[in-house]
């Protein structure tokens, strides 16, 4: 890692105790300073308990609006259109759904810990807003970068036209970011903080938001044999976002890699049959095809464990500042 990517990263990280892997040096431990007073498990439990019930619920209540007005067979059929995902509008409601996940955490933390949503961010905005866009530029960097790789496959396909694609981004766009900031408020700011704050092994705060990620999207219905790939795929996702929150003391980084990855993965190139409807282009292969997806996701996470170990050497190796 060196170069562009490097510079960024020295941007990113100015603390001179820089280990291998992530530690409660001071940022972090400013950032989960909050969650201090109130780290008992329980209370950690309870508010993880609110946020389902808020989420789950207005999923169901969703549900239930939608059958009432389409009726019974017709409102079905539009369930699974959604959960699908191959057609721009369902992307659209799947995406705006993650507004209660948003709420279900700032109630969480409102109520059972008597804290705001400016705690899970972090003590400095405008070091958060930072960290964002240096992360965002990283990623678009690396994705750039590995265009080239595509002449060694299949090309994507073009999905929709670009005017058309632009004008369904002017929403779809927003509603990214309000997913992936829902995730990262939960699982790097709400449930790492909890942990963090209560227990000082990385088997705790670092290791277990990552699982528990990971296994949010595990989906054998879809995925099938490829799940645990996929699975481990997303989970080590979560180790490189709990790390970078970690090092930075805010959720700034952790967002804006996230945004990079979802606005590509269901933006710009989206999987065929699987949340396609809002990807400029899709995949040539379908979802079902296990064969074909194992044979782009296992390079892709031999390559994100590669950055991922090249970003931990630089972090050992870095000249101190």
């Amino acid at each position: 890692m060196n170069g562009f990517v490097s510079q960024c990263c020295e941007r990113l990280f100015d603390e001179k105790d820089i280990r291998l892997l992530p530690v409660k040096n001071q940022k972090f431990q400013d950032f989960y300073a909050p969650a201090v007073k109130t780290k008992a498990i329980w209370r950690l439990l309870v508010g993880l308990t609110v946020l389902i019930v808020v989420y789950l619920g207005f999923s169901v209540l969703f549900g239930v609006v939608v059958v009432l007005v389409a009726g019974a067979e017709r409102g079905s059929e539009v369930l699974f259109a959604i959960k699908q995902g191959t057609d721009p509008k369902a992307v659209i409601l799947l995406l705006t759904t993650f507004g209660a996940m948003f709420v279900g955490v700032v109630l969480a933390v409102k109520l059972v810990h008597k804290r705001g949503l400016k705690s899970l961010m972090g003590p400095n905005k405008n070091e958060a807003m930072r960290n964002f866009m240096i992360a965002f530029v990283i990623i678009v960097f690396l994705i750039l970068v590995s265009i080239p790789f595509y002449v060694f496959t299949d090309l994507p396909v073009q999905n929709m036209a670009f005017s058309t694609w632009l004008s369904w981004m002017l929403l779809g766009a927003p509603l990214l970011l309000l997913q992936v900031s829902s995730e990262e408020l939960v699982f790097r700011g709400y449930i790492q903080q909890q942990l963090a704050a209560r227990f000082d092994s990385r088997w705790a705060w670092y290791v277990l938001p990552s699982v528990l990620f990971g296994m949010l999207h595990y989906d054998p219905e879809t995925l099938g044999s490829n799940v645990w790939i996929i699975v481990a795929h997303t989970t080590l996702f979560g180790l490189i976002a709990a790390d970078v929150t970690a090092r930075t003391g805010n959720l700034g980084a952790a967002i804006g890699l996230h945004f990079a990855n979802n606005l590509y993965a269901l933006a710009i190139v989206s999987l065929d049959g699987s949340l396609s409807g809002l990807g400029l282009y899709k995949t040539p292969f379908h979802v079902s095809d296990e064969v074909a997806i194992r044979d782009v996701v296992v390079p892709q996470l031999l390559f994100v464990l590669l950055l991922y170990g090249l970003f931990l050497w630089w972090c050992r190796n870095r000249p101190q500042l």
